[in-house]
């Protein structure tokens, strides 16, 4: 064993949780290679992903758990080591589950660094103004390192440049961009997302080859994510004779946004072959929209993430042509993110890209775990039993 002030870790690295893709969650040790495997489908990465998954498959004790429940709850934290780095997360947008959970990622990274010595987090909410404000903060306050999902895209460069040129190390993650990798920030994180959008399209064709209408759903309105991945999906498309993206609908990424964009939807056209979007949790509003509408779940959709409540919704259904495709719920970005910023604060050199291996995959309802909240992704890194205490 080896202590940092007294937080204590394993040397051995292990895993937070077991879960295999295309596997329902299942608490067990893991290595490192193990992790990589099961979520990114390969082992053969750069040494940013190889050193991110080995802090990630360091065990996590009582005293950690607690640690990491109090800053997650807190918006920030001491970490107790006594470390001199302030690590900052700059959420565009952190009102959902998804994002909960994406912060419980970066703090839980940041627990396994004894060099950082405090954590702090804000969410700009959706707000543009906010965002703009919350970089200035982070300035003025001198944060070593600034993890950020830059939801507000190009509206953000300056700042970003600001920070950058102030000293601090900036990250960006999950394909949002603002400003030019490499000069700007460090590095971008993500999955390629446009071919991400073409995967949905031949995602939704795998699960129904006579697929013509689809719907296409985005989180908040003008966010770069969604942006990036519908314009290719429509590229895809117009490779297909007789496919059409028949409507396209933002939902805030909440399940109430997806409830009332499928509802318009379904106002509007009498069948819809298959749906694509990047949350499944948001997705399990579109579900209700079907069935407030006395509507058969007659559809294929293709998501990004992998919250499991949606695969306990269509176990549910019991309907063998409700078919579910997921890539990743990608939570795990944020830890990649912070690795690749303690890696460059250190003088190590970053790729200004670093791509994220992904697959599309079908659910199962075997992908259904009542013993976890319904909002778990089924990939994310963060232990059951923190899982629990957070959405107790």
């Amino acid at each position: 064993m080896t202590q940092h002030n007294g937080l204590t870790w394993p040397i051995r690295l292990t895993a937070l949780t077991v879960m295999t893709l295309g596997l329902p969650m299942v608490a067990a040790a893991q290595s490192a290679e193990e992790m990589m495997s099961s979520r990114l489908g390969t082992t053969d990465v750069g040494p940013v992903f190889q050193e991110a998954f080995e802090h990630a498959a360091m065990p996590v004790s009582e005293e950690i758990r607690a640690k990491a429940i109090q800053c997650w709850n807190d918006n920030q934290c001491d970490t107790g080591t006594g470390g001199e780095l302030t690590v900052a997360y700059a959420d565009g947008f952190g009102e959902n589950v998804w994002r909960q959970v994406t912060k419980m990622e970066f703090i839980m990274q940041a627990l396994t660094y004894p060099e950082v010595g405090k954590i702090v987090y804000t969410s700009a909410r959706g707000d543009a103004a906010k965002a703009l404000s919350d970089f200035r903060a982070y300035i003025a306050q001198g944060v070593d390192v600034i993890v950020t999902f830059a939801d507000h895209g190009e509206a953000l460069a300056p700042s970003i440049r600001e920070a950058t040129e102030s000293g601090i190390t900036v990250i960006l993650h999950n394909g949002t961009v603002a400003g030019t990798p490499g000069e700007d920030y460090v590095t971008n994180i993500s999955e390629n997302i446009c071919e991400l959008g073409k995967e949905f399209i031949r995602a939704v064709r795998t699960g129904n080859p006579e697929a013509k209408a689809i719907a296409a759903l985005g989180g908040t309105p003008g966010n770069p994510l969604s942006a990036t991945w519908q314009g290719c999906a429509a590229e895809e498309v117009a490779t297909l004779d007789g496919v059409e993206i028949i409507a396209t609908e933002d939902t805030n990424w909440t399940q109430e946004g997806t409830f009332s964009a499928v509802s318009a939807i379904l106002s509007r056209f009498d069948k819809i072959d298959g749906y694509i979007y990047d949350y499944a949790d948001g997705f399990r509003g579109g579900v209700r929209a079907y069935e407030s509408a006395n509507k058969p779940l007659d559809f294929t959709v293709a998501l990004r993430t992998d919250e499991q409540g949606l695969f306990c919704d269509m176990k549910a259904a019991g309907n063998p042509n409700f078919k579910v495709f997921y890539s990743s719920g990608q939570n795990y970005q944020a830890r990649l993110a912070l690795t690749a910023g303690m890696m460059a604060h250190g003088g190590a050199e970053i790729p200004a890209n670093l791509d994220v291996p992904f697959s599309m995959k079908q659910a199962t309802v075997d992908q259904c775990d009542a013993s976890l909240p319904d909002e778990v992704s089924v990939s994310t890194l963060v232990d059951p039993d923190t899982l629990r205490a957070m959405f107790k």
